[in-house]
């Protein structure tokens, strides 16, 4: 899968993070190692998105964590 080649329609910064949200809903982490971080019906609900997202990493880090250690 790679990335949508238009404009975002919403972008979104935390920490040193950045988001973009684009037309077909696909929602995105930028950076050198961007990935698709989920998908967003409405543009309004970015915020909320990204807190789904990053609570999900939080617990696939955690069990990566408890399985092979730090």
């Amino acid at each position: 899968m790679s990335k949508p080649t238009t404009n975002p329609v919403a972008t979104e910064t935390r920490g040193e993070s950045t988001y973009q949200l684009f037309s077909n809903g696909e929602l995105w982490k930028a950076g050198p190692h961007g990935f698709m971080a989920g998908h967003v019906m409405d543009p309004e609900n970015i915020t909320s998105a990204i807190d789904a997202h990053e609570e999900e990493m939080h617990f696939i880090m955690a069990d990566a964590l408890a399985e092979f250690g730090p």
